[in-house]
């Protein structure tokens, strides 16, 4: 019973609460937190150009990683071989982020329409986080 009781008690506390929680009218972002003038056309190029940019990060790392630990084998076979895997994965990776960017634009120009990657293919920065615009 006292179980109920609670969960009765604490359902009817959240109905009353629950309205003085939403302070959307009482509180504003601060004066340039928000653009009004983001145009949701460059949203994806954003996405896409991050998602390009942090794969060949990511790639570039593996194959520092797979050089360190080739370096630090001190000539061990099982050692040698694993950096080397690590090694060749991080330059397929490259080479798949590459042929990807490649794919697009060549599919851009044979729809005939402009890439919105080969305009704009800027990283953000914080003085301008629209590099599209």
């Amino acid at each position: 019973m006292p179980r109920i009781l609670g969960t009765i008690v604490s359902k009817i506390t959240y109905l009353f609460l629950a309205g003085s929680v939403f302070a959307q009218g009482l509180v504003e972002p601060p004066s340039g937190a928000v653009n009004p003038n983001v145009d949701v056309r460059s949203v994806p190029q954003l996405v896409v150009s991050l998602l390009f940019g942090l794969a060949i990060f990511l790639a570039v790392v593996y194959l520092i990683y797979g050089g360190i630990r080739w370096i630090t084998s001190r000539g061990d076979k099982v050692g040698v071989e694993s950096a080397r895997k690590h090694i060749v994965a991080a330059i397929i990776g490259l080479v798949v982020v590459l042929g990807t960017f490649f794919v697009i634009n060549v599919l851009f120009s044979i729809l005939g329409t402009s890439n919105p990657l080969r305009e704009g293919f800027t990283l953000p920065t914080l003085e301008n986080p629209n590099p599209g615009q």
